[in-house]
């Protein structure tokens, strides 16, 4: 698999897509444009954290991240946010730019699989 046609449920969780889709009908739409300008928000306060390298502050923004994230399906973006979340819990950062790396490779990987399925 090249990274350009990456596999959707490798990175997207589709039964939480169909539900929402279902449930929100012609705004689902809505909701994809929207996290996917809130995601760069998010990843840009996400980066600005890691500079500051400031645990607390770090953990707040991976965990405010990992929550939109869950709440479209992007679960492996998710999962990073997660990771980055628990590394600033226990205080250890030193990963916090690696991680914030695959966190926006991960970002872009999801930007392209909604806009391909759904804009």
């Amino acid at each position: 698999m090249s990274e350009q046609n990456p596999e959707p449920s490798d990175h997207l969780d589709e039964a939480t897509l169909n539900e929402l889709e279902a449930l929100l009908e012609d705004d689902f739409v809505d909701l994809v444009e929207t996290f996917l300008k809130d995601a760069q928000v998010r990843y840009d306060e996400l980066a600005q954290t890691v500079k500051s390298t400031v645990a607390e502050d770090i953990r707040r923004a991976a965990h405010s991240f990992k929550g939109s994230s869950l709440n479209v399906g992007a679960t492996r973006l998710a999962a990073l946010c997660r990771e980055l979340e628990d590394h600033a819990r226990e205080g250890r950062i030193v990963y916090a730019k690696e991680l914030l790396e695959n966190i926006h490779h991960e970002m872009t990987v999801v930007d392209t699989l909604f806009r391909q399925r759904y804009l």
